[in-house]
């Protein structure tokens, strides 16, 4: 029986090692590399398997491709709208970065409650509760009745319950919380960003989602 391969990976920037090392070289951080088994896994298990929303990978000529314009919706904000190049695309990954207390998670409540007047929208928070949620949404005065609410950091878990809901837009506050069972080292990691990343653009890519 063959076994499972092992890589060695920092905890903190996520450099891969093919053995145990005291000191990471890229963060000189100490004690931070931890073993992580790659097991064997089958074809439906593979994480990165239709990544740009296509089961079946399919060569086309140049003069196949359909050029007609993605189908967008407005978030309901002109200068949003403007700064996504005219609206939002369903299927597509959004990141909104800025420093702590610049407004994302404002601008974000406030569009998706804009959004959820016509579509399924679903706002998941990692960082805050849903009581904090509901209380900033009163301080602005927000119609929020139908926008949906999930509490959770888990990715395999917001995934299930988005495959349930079906919602045409998401928001995810924030990345940095989020965590993938099969990933070893802690929330906020680079390898946990990259691959919880990963995870959501391929689920917003295969159900035409709007991930934010």
């Amino acid at each position: 029986m063959a076994k499972n391969k092992s890589s060695y990976v920092c905890t903190e920037c996520g450099a891969d090692y093919s053995r145990w090392l005291g000191q990471c070289k890229e963060c000189k951080s100490w004690n931070t590399i931890s073993e992580f088994r790659q097991p064997k896994v089958s074809n439906k298990q593979q994480r990165y398997v239709g990544y740009a929303g296509q089961t079946e990978a399919q060569v086309q000529t140049l003069d196949t491709i359909d050029l007609a314009e993605l189908p967008r919706f407005s978030a309901g904000f002109a200068e949003f709208d403007r700064v996504l190049g005219g609206g939002i695309v369903p299927g597509s990954a959004i990141l909104i970065g800025g420093e702590p207390g610049a407004g994302k998670s404002t601008l974000l409540l406030q569009t998706m409650c804009a959004l959820s007047e016509h579509m399924s929208a679903l706002y998941v928070t990692g960082e805050e509760s849903l009581q904090q949620v509901a209380m900033r949404a009163k301080r602005l005065g927000l119609t929020a009745k139908k926008l949906k609410l999930l509490s959770e950091t888990s990715v395999e878990n917001i995934c299930h319950i988005a495959e349930k809901e079906q919602p045409k837009t998401m928001v995810i506050d924030s990345i940095q919380v989020m965590h993938m069972a099969d990933i070893q080292s802690a929330p906020g990691s680079v390898s946990q960003v990259r691959e919880a990343a990963a995870f959501l653009t391929r689920f917003a890519k295969q159900n035409h989602v709007a991930m934010i």
